[in-house]
Protein backbone atom coordinates (compact mmCIF):
# COMPACT_ATOMS: atom_id res chain seq x y z
CA UNK A 1 0.00 0.00 0.00
CA UNK A 2 1.22 3.29 -1.13
CA UNK A 3 1.95 6.36 0.89
CA UNK A 4 -1.39 8.48 1.02
CA UNK A 5 -1.38 11.70 0.47
CA UNK A 6 -3.26 13.01 3.49
CA UNK A 7 -3.72 11.90 7.21
CA UNK A 8 -6.60 12.70 9.01
CA UNK A 9 -6.03 12.32 12.64
CA UNK A 10 -8.77 11.74 15.12
CA UNK A 11 -7.50 11.89 18.99
CA UNK A 12 -10.48 9.71 20.64
CA UNK A 13 -11.25 9.32 23.98
CA UNK A 14 -14.44 8.04 25.16
CA UNK A 15 -16.32 9.03 22.19
CA UNK A 16 -18.73 6.36 21.81
CA UNK A 17 -21.33 9.37 21.22
CA UNK A 18 -20.34 10.77 18.31
CA UNK A 19 -16.91 9.09 16.68
CA UNK A 20 -19.07 6.76 14.43
CA UNK A 21 -20.76 10.02 11.99
CA UNK A 22 -17.03 11.54 12.48
CA UNK A 23 -15.71 8.53 10.62
CA UNK A 24 -18.26 7.89 8.00
CA UNK A 25 -17.94 11.99 7.41
CA UNK A 26 -14.21 11.05 5.99
CA UNK A 27 -15.04 8.17 4.63
CA UNK A 28 -17.42 9.64 2.50
CA UNK A 29 -14.93 12.30 0.93
CA UNK A 30 -15.20 13.34 -2.12
CA UNK A 31 -11.43 12.90 -2.03
CA UNK A 32 -10.36 9.58 -1.43
CA UNK A 33 -6.72 9.09 -1.21
CA UNK A 34 -6.01 9.00 2.83
CA UNK A 35 -5.11 7.58 6.07
CA UNK A 36 -7.82 7.89 8.69
CA UNK A 37 -5.31 7.32 11.91
CA UNK A 38 -7.90 6.83 15.07
CA UNK A 39 -5.37 7.25 18.59
CA UNK A 40 -7.54 5.96 21.18
CA UNK A 41 -6.54 7.67 24.79
CA UNK A 42 -7.72 4.82 27.18
CA UNK A 43 -11.25 5.02 26.36
CA UNK A 44 -13.51 3.37 29.28
CA UNK A 45 -16.84 3.47 26.85
CA UNK A 46 -17.22 1.53 23.22
CA UNK A 47 -15.35 3.54 21.59
CA UNK A 48 -12.77 1.88 20.42
CA UNK A 49 -15.40 -0.95 19.22
CA UNK A 50 -17.01 1.41 17.19
CA UNK A 51 -13.91 2.26 15.08
CA UNK A 52 -12.78 -1.51 15.41
CA UNK A 53 -16.71 -2.30 13.66
CA UNK A 54 -15.71 -0.30 10.20
CA UNK A 55 -14.11 -2.44 7.60
CA UNK A 56 -12.04 0.20 5.48
CA UNK A 57 -8.15 -0.61 4.94
CA UNK A 58 -7.52 3.08 5.34
CA UNK A 59 -8.35 3.37 8.68
CA UNK A 60 -5.62 3.25 11.53
CA UNK A 61 -6.88 2.56 15.03
CA UNK A 62 -3.73 2.92 17.56
CA UNK A 63 -4.40 2.22 21.27
CA UNK A 64 -2.06 4.53 24.01
CA UNK A 65 -0.81 2.85 27.15
CA UNK A 66 -3.72 4.51 29.07
CA UNK A 67 -4.90 7.78 28.93
CA UNK A 68 -2.13 9.95 28.12
CA UNK A 69 -3.68 13.55 27.35
CA UNK A 70 -4.42 15.13 24.40
CA UNK A 71 -0.77 16.68 23.65
CA UNK A 72 0.60 13.29 23.98
CA UNK A 73 -1.97 11.87 21.83
CA UNK A 74 -2.15 14.01 19.41
CA UNK A 75 2.18 14.15 19.18
CA UNK A 76 2.06 10.38 18.35
CA UNK A 77 1.42 11.95 14.61
CA UNK A 78 5.35 13.23 14.68
CA UNK A 79 5.81 9.33 14.16
CA UNK A 80 2.72 7.94 12.76
CA UNK A 81 1.54 10.18 10.27
CA UNK A 82 2.46 8.41 6.44
CA UNK A 83 0.51 12.02 4.51
CA UNK A 84 2.30 14.64 3.00
CA UNK A 85 -0.76 16.88 4.55
CA UNK A 86 -2.54 16.37 8.02
CA UNK A 87 -5.94 17.13 8.58
CA UNK A 88 -7.56 17.21 12.02
CA UNK A 89 -10.94 16.46 12.87
CA UNK A 90 -11.91 15.84 16.31
CA UNK A 91 -13.95 12.94 17.06
CA UNK A 92 -17.05 14.48 17.92
CA UNK A 93 -17.15 16.81 14.53
CA UNK A 94 -18.58 16.17 11.29
CA UNK A 95 -16.50 17.01 7.85
CA UNK A 96 -18.17 18.37 4.99
CA UNK A 97 -18.28 15.94 2.26
CA UNK A 98 -15.25 18.59 -0.22
CA UNK A 99 -13.74 19.40 3.01
CA UNK A 100 -10.25 17.51 2.07
CA UNK A 101 -10.54 18.12 -1.65
CA UNK A 102 -10.95 22.01 -0.86
CA UNK A 103 -8.31 22.42 1.15
CA UNK A 104 -5.66 20.01 -0.72
CA UNK A 105 -6.42 21.69 -3.72
CA UNK A 106 -5.65 24.75 -1.55
CA UNK A 107 -2.16 23.84 -0.54
CA UNK A 108 -1.32 22.69 -3.64
CA UNK A 109 -2.10 25.38 -5.68
CA UNK A 110 -0.20 27.57 -3.02
CA UNK A 111 2.84 25.57 -1.73
CA UNK A 112 4.29 28.58 0.38
CA UNK A 113 1.25 28.31 2.64
CA UNK A 114 1.88 25.46 5.22
CA UNK A 115 -1.47 25.61 7.19
CA UNK A 116 -5.16 26.37 6.42
CA UNK A 117 -8.25 26.26 7.99
CA UNK A 118 -11.97 27.36 7.23
CA UNK A 119 -15.26 28.31 8.91
CA UNK A 120 -17.80 26.03 10.58
CA UNK A 121 -20.96 25.51 11.07
CA UNK A 122 -22.63 24.88 14.93
CA UNK A 123 -24.61 21.62 16.02
CA UNK A 124 -25.25 20.72 19.20
CA UNK A 125 -25.00 17.24 21.22
CA UNK A 126 -28.26 16.06 18.82
CA UNK A 127 -26.93 16.94 15.22
CA UNK A 128 -29.15 19.99 15.38
CA UNK A 129 -27.70 22.89 13.31
CA UNK A 130 -28.17 26.13 15.81
CA UNK A 131 -28.12 28.47 13.24
CA UNK A 132 -24.61 29.23 14.40
CA UNK A 133 -21.28 29.56 12.38
CA UNK A 134 -17.62 29.84 13.84
CA UNK A 135 -16.70 32.39 10.62
CA UNK A 136 -12.42 32.62 11.34
CA UNK A 137 -10.60 35.51 9.25
CA UNK A 138 -9.40 35.28 5.94
CA UNK A 139 -7.26 38.02 5.22
CA UNK A 140 -4.16 39.44 7.90
CA UNK A 141 -4.25 35.62 9.52
CA UNK A 142 -1.12 36.13 11.14
CA UNK A 143 -1.50 39.15 12.65
CA UNK A 144 -5.24 38.02 13.85
CA UNK A 145 -3.49 35.57 16.08
CA UNK A 146 -2.15 38.99 18.32
CA UNK A 147 -5.76 38.89 19.35
CA UNK A 148 -7.18 35.72 19.20
CA UNK A 149 -6.97 32.33 17.80
CA UNK A 150 -8.09 32.24 13.84
CA UNK A 151 -8.65 29.00 13.14
CA UNK A 152 -10.97 26.37 13.91
CA UNK A 153 -8.70 23.60 15.24
CA UNK A 154 -10.68 20.35 13.58
CA UNK A 155 -11.04 22.30 10.18
CA UNK A 156 -6.79 22.78 9.74
CA UNK A 157 -4.68 20.79 7.60
CA UNK A 158 -0.98 21.41 7.32
CA UNK A 159 2.24 19.95 6.12
CA UNK A 160 3.95 17.33 7.80
CA UNK A 161 7.12 18.36 7.01
CA UNK A 162 5.99 21.83 9.22
CA UNK A 163 4.41 20.06 11.86
CA UNK A 164 7.53 17.83 12.16
CA UNK A 165 9.94 20.99 11.83
CA UNK A 166 8.76 22.68 15.00
CA UNK A 167 8.25 19.39 16.86
CA UNK A 168 4.82 19.13 17.03
CA UNK A 169 2.49 20.31 19.85
CA UNK A 170 4.09 21.83 23.16
CA UNK A 171 3.28 21.83 26.45
CA UNK A 172 0.13 24.18 26.81
CA UNK A 173 -2.66 22.13 27.90
CA UNK A 174 -5.95 23.47 26.29
CA UNK A 175 -3.92 25.85 24.29
CA UNK A 176 -1.86 23.40 22.42
CA UNK A 177 -3.43 24.19 19.35
CA UNK A 178 -3.33 27.86 19.13
CA UNK A 179 0.79 27.61 20.21
CA UNK A 180 1.14 25.21 16.55
CA UNK A 181 -0.57 27.56 14.90
CA UNK A 182 1.26 30.61 16.18
CA UNK A 183 4.65 28.57 16.02
CA UNK A 184 3.94 27.31 12.28
CA UNK A 185 3.22 30.77 11.20
CA UNK A 186 6.84 32.33 12.67
CA UNK A 187 8.28 30.11 10.12
CA UNK A 188 5.38 29.48 7.22
CA UNK A 189 2.66 31.51 5.51
CA UNK A 190 -0.59 30.63 7.10
CA UNK A 191 -4.11 31.00 5.40
CA UNK A 192 -8.17 30.27 5.98
CA UNK A 193 -10.08 29.43 2.70
CA UNK A 194 -13.64 31.08 2.41
CA UNK A 195 -15.49 27.82 2.79
CA UNK A 196 -17.12 25.96 5.73
CA UNK A 197 -15.72 22.93 6.44
CA UNK A 198 -16.32 21.14 9.23
CA UNK A 199 -19.62 20.97 11.72
CA UNK A 200 -18.40 21.60 15.11
CA UNK A 201 -20.39 20.55 18.49
CA UNK A 202 -21.32 21.97 21.12
CA UNK A 203 -21.56 19.90 24.24
CA UNK A 204 -21.03 19.88 27.67
CA UNK A 205 -17.58 18.24 27.26
CA UNK A 206 -16.25 20.58 24.57
CA UNK A 207 -12.60 20.62 26.08
CA UNK A 208 -12.88 24.51 24.98
CA UNK A 209 -15.17 24.96 27.75
CA UNK A 210 -13.47 22.72 31.04
CA UNK A 211 -10.75 23.94 32.97
CA UNK A 212 -10.83 27.50 32.40
CA UNK A 213 -8.36 28.68 34.35
CA UNK A 214 -5.37 26.53 33.01
CA UNK A 215 -6.00 28.26 29.35
CA UNK A 216 -6.32 31.73 30.54
CA UNK A 217 -2.87 30.61 32.57
CA UNK A 218 -1.71 29.40 28.90
CA UNK A 219 -2.72 32.25 27.08
CA UNK A 220 -0.62 34.47 28.88
CA UNK A 221 2.30 32.54 28.43
CA UNK A 222 1.41 32.27 24.68
CA UNK A 223 0.93 36.07 24.28
CA UNK A 224 3.93 37.11 26.37
CA UNK A 225 5.67 34.75 23.67
CA UNK A 226 4.48 37.10 20.72
CA UNK A 227 5.08 39.91 22.33
CA UNK A 228 8.45 39.09 22.79
CA UNK A 229 8.92 37.74 19.07
CA UNK A 230 7.78 41.56 18.18
CA UNK A 231 10.47 42.85 20.68
CA UNK A 232 8.14 44.87 23.58
CA UNK A 233 9.84 43.47 26.08
CA UNK A 234 8.54 41.76 29.68
CA UNK A 235 6.48 44.16 31.21
CA UNK A 236 3.43 43.19 33.35
CA UNK A 237 1.33 46.06 32.48
CA UNK A 238 1.40 45.51 28.79
CA UNK A 239 0.82 41.72 29.31
CA UNK A 240 -2.15 42.26 31.64
CA UNK A 241 -4.01 44.93 29.01
CA UNK A 242 -2.88 42.58 26.04
CA UNK A 243 -4.61 39.80 27.88
CA UNK A 244 -7.70 41.39 28.07
CA UNK A 245 -7.63 42.54 24.47
CA UNK A 246 -7.14 39.07 23.41
CA UNK A 247 -10.42 37.65 25.65
CA UNK A 248 -12.07 40.69 24.55
CA UNK A 249 -13.06 41.57 28.15
CA UNK A 250 -12.69 45.90 27.34
CA UNK A 251 -12.38 47.75 30.13
CA UNK A 252 -13.40 51.75 29.85
CA UNK A 253 -11.26 52.71 32.25
CA UNK A 254 -8.23 51.32 30.49
CA UNK A 255 -8.52 52.96 27.03
CA UNK A 256 -5.69 55.15 26.98
CA UNK A 257 -3.55 51.92 28.27
CA UNK A 258 -4.98 49.99 25.21
CA UNK A 259 -3.58 52.78 23.32
CA UNK A 260 -0.40 52.99 24.65
CA UNK A 261 -0.10 49.41 24.41
CA UNK A 262 -0.58 49.53 20.54
CA UNK A 263 2.10 52.62 20.05
CA UNK A 264 4.66 50.05 22.18
CA UNK A 265 3.93 47.18 19.71
CA UNK A 266 4.70 49.35 16.51
CA UNK A 267 7.22 51.31 18.18
CA UNK A 268 8.92 47.18 19.14
CA UNK A 269 7.74 46.10 15.15
CA UNK A 270 9.51 48.97 13.86
CA UNK A 271 12.41 47.35 15.05
CA UNK A 272 12.28 43.86 15.11
CA UNK A 273 10.53 44.20 11.44
CA UNK A 274 8.61 41.15 12.63
CA UNK A 275 5.53 42.42 10.55
CA UNK A 276 5.57 44.26 7.61
CA UNK A 277 5.54 47.73 9.67
CA UNK A 278 2.77 50.06 7.32
CA UNK A 279 0.64 46.56 7.58
CA UNK A 280 1.01 46.20 10.95
CA UNK A 281 0.24 49.39 12.06
CA UNK A 282 -3.09 50.13 10.41
CA UNK A 283 -3.69 46.55 11.53
CA UNK A 284 -3.78 47.74 15.17
CA UNK A 285 -5.17 51.23 14.18
CA UNK A 286 -8.65 49.07 12.79
CA UNK A 287 -8.45 47.24 16.08
CA UNK A 288 -8.38 50.35 17.75
CA UNK A 289 -11.52 51.68 15.81
CA UNK A 290 -12.84 48.02 16.96
CA UNK A 291 -12.46 48.88 20.60
CA UNK A 292 -13.93 52.52 20.42
CA UNK A 293 -16.94 50.98 18.91
CA UNK A 294 -17.33 47.65 20.66
CA UNK A 295 -20.54 47.51 23.09
CA UNK A 296 -18.10 47.40 26.02
CA UNK A 297 -16.31 50.76 25.40
CA UNK A 298 -18.73 52.66 23.09
CA UNK A 299 -16.32 55.93 22.73
CA UNK A 300 -16.10 56.02 19.41
CA UNK A 301 -15.42 60.39 19.67
CA UNK A 302 -12.93 62.62 18.27
CA UNK A 303 -11.25 62.51 21.26
CA UNK A 304 -10.08 59.16 20.94
CA UNK A 305 -10.30 58.86 16.81
CA UNK A 306 -7.38 61.90 16.58
CA UNK A 307 -5.31 60.71 19.28
CA UNK A 308 -1.93 61.16 17.23
CA UNK A 309 -0.10 57.84 18.69
CA UNK A 310 -1.70 55.55 16.73
CA UNK A 311 -3.54 58.03 13.54
CA UNK A 312 -1.91 58.57 10.85
CA UNK A 313 -2.53 60.58 8.05
CA UNK A 314 -2.95 57.65 5.67
CA UNK A 315 -5.53 55.81 7.43
CA UNK A 316 -7.80 59.11 7.65
CA UNK A 317 -11.36 58.25 6.91
CA UNK A 318 -13.79 60.84 6.15
CA UNK A 319 -16.66 58.51 6.99
CA UNK A 320 -15.22 57.52 10.29
CA UNK A 321 -14.17 61.30 10.92
CA UNK A 322 -18.22 62.25 10.75
CA UNK A 323 -19.38 59.40 12.68
CA UNK A 324 -16.82 60.20 15.44
CA UNK A 325 -17.90 63.74 14.90
CA UNK A 326 -21.85 63.26 15.42
CA UNK A 327 -20.89 61.15 18.53
CA UNK A 328 -19.15 63.85 19.96
CA UNK A 329 -21.77 66.49 19.88
CA UNK A 330 -24.24 63.89 21.33
CA UNK A 331 -21.78 63.37 24.33
CA UNK A 332 -21.88 67.26 24.43
CA UNK A 333 -25.43 68.10 24.06
CA UNK A 334 -26.37 65.05 26.44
Amino acid sequence: MGKPIITVFMAAYNQANYIEQSINSILTQSFSDFELIVVNDGSTDHTAAIVDSFNDSRIRLVHNDGNKGLIYTRNRLLTLARGEYIAILDADDIAHSDRLKIQYHFLLANPEIALCGGHASIIDDQNNKTGDKLMVPINYVDLFMLFGNPFVNSTTMFKTSAFISINGYQNYSISEDFDLFIRMSEKYKVANLDNTLIDYRIHSNNTSTLNTDTRLANERKIISHMQERIGLLYNERWLNLHVELFNWALNKKHLNDYLLLFYELTLANKISKRYNPEIFNRYLFNKWIAILTSSQIDEFTLKWYLKSKILETAYFSFKKFRRALKNSIKTVLN
